[in-house]
Order: C-alpha cells, then structure tokens, then sequence
C-alpha cells in the first residue's frame, strides 16, 4: 500500500510540474512598425506577449526591399529600446537599418525565421508588401542662443529639414535619448531630454521651432554652449550644425 502511495505522489507532482511548465507565459513578437528615420529605415518591434525572451537569444528576422534579401537583423542588438526592449512584456525595440530609401521601396520583414523564441503566436511575424518613401531626413541646429529681459540664457533649436523629425524620439524611456547640452564657460549646467525641453513636439515638422529657458541666469560675461545630441539615434541632413557657442554679457 506505501508503494502505491507513493508512486501515486510521485505521478500527481510530475503531473502538476507539467501543467505548470505549460502554463509558463510566452512571449509574442510583432511588427509595430515600419517606416522612415530620417533617409533610412526604421522598424519597431513588439513584445505584445506575458512572457519574456533570454537575453541570449540569438533570434534573427530577414528584410527583403524588393523582392531582394538584406543582411539579417540580430533582434537582440537594436538601435534603441523603450520599456525594457522586446526581452520584456510591452517592451519594444527599433533599429535604425542603414538602407537610404532615397524613392518608394516595397519592404517585406520576417521576425524570428530561424525560431529562436517559442511564441504565444507564431502567425503574426510578418509584414509583406509594405511600401515606404522616399524617406527625406531632418536637420536640428541650434539657431540662437541670447539673454531675455531677466538675464537668463534661453537656446532655440530648429528643425531646419528637409524631413520631418521622427516622432519615437519623444517615447517615454527612449534609450538612447535626445539630449540638449547647456555648458557654461566649459562646465556643463544642465541636460534636458526632448521631452524636457519640448514638450509639445515643435520640433517635428519641417521649419518647427523650440524655445527652451535653460533657467541660467548671468551676472557677468560668459561663454554659454548649446549642444542638441541626437547622433546616436537620428540621421539628420547636416550633423556639423549641432553645437554652437556665443559670449553673453
């Protein structure tokens, strides 16, 4: 009778440890999006699953323009990330591809083709017959720098174009961020995001304009440098217009 007891305990646990592992969350990649960053590619992946994916994984998605097969994309190697990146539920991932899509090009995008990652949903890992462009880029310079009625430096920024300044850079948690730089005599004063210093997405269109108070207030002559940092995530037209410095009295 011990024995059949114990055999029985021993079924009914490797039962519930299987039920368990079946009920492990999974995660689920999709493709939130394809469009232009700047003159090239820009694709934003998902991870619309309850599950996370091993930071080891070496998943691959394949991209065709068309109907030509590109270099692979490693997923776990992208651009820049928000909420974790796609190893996380809700997290996302994009990658800036260095394809210039200088007219209208066909994209077809394959995530996980080498199936990697076990997935709650296997069917929705592709987008086909997307067409995308021409994509113009941007161009973001430090217009002005100047003193206003109470002494305090105020930086305007501009987006000089031809393209429009893509709107992921204001994603909460963005990594890596778009930054201003505000250095007084050499000595760094303060760094804002560009969702610190624009709020309201001036600098999106063509010609847009923002106007930030650094909340810098001078008693005497110096050298005040405005630097807008972008580079690591955004391709502009012109990057030798980022940085300018004035002496203010």
């Amino acid at each position: 009778m011990t024995w059949i007891i114990l055999i029985s305990g021993i079924l009914i646990t490797g039962a519930l440890l299987s039920c368990k592992k079946q009920q492990e969350p999974l995660p689920d990649l999709v493709v939130e999006d394809i469009s232009c960053m700047g003159g090239t590619l820009y694709v934003t992946v998902e991870n619309q699953g309850e599950g996370s994916i091993s930071e080891d994984s070496t998943s691959l998605a394949s991209l065709y323009l068309d109907g030509v097969v590109q270099e692979d994309i490693l997923l776990l190697e992208p651009s820049s990330t928000s909420n974790g990146g796609i190893t996380e539920p809700n997290g996302t991932a994009s990658y800036l591809l260095p394809y210039d899509i200088a007219a209208s090009v066909r994209v077809d995008l394959y995530l996980d083709y080498n199936e990697e990652i076990k997935e709650s949903n296997e069917e929705n890992n592709q987008v086909e017959g997307k067409y995308i462009g021409p994509c113009l880029l941007p161009d973001l310079r430090i217009q002005d720098i100047y003193l206003d009625e109470d002494s305090q430096v105020v930086v305007v920024v501009e987006n000089v174009g031809p393209g429009d300044f893509p709107l992921k850079a204001w994603v909460e948690e963005q990594e890596p961020e778009c930054t201003l730089h505000v250095i007084k005599n050499e000595e760094e004063f303060c760094t804002r995001t560009i969702l610190e210093f624009d709020p309201d997405k001036e600098l999106a269109p063509v010609t847009g304009i923002a106007v930030f108070p650094a909340g810098l207030t001078l008693t005497e002559e110096s050298a005040i440098t405005a630097i807008i940092d972008c580079s690591a995530m955004i391709k502009e037209q012109n990057e030798d217009n980022n940085a300018k410095t004035v002496i203010l009295k």
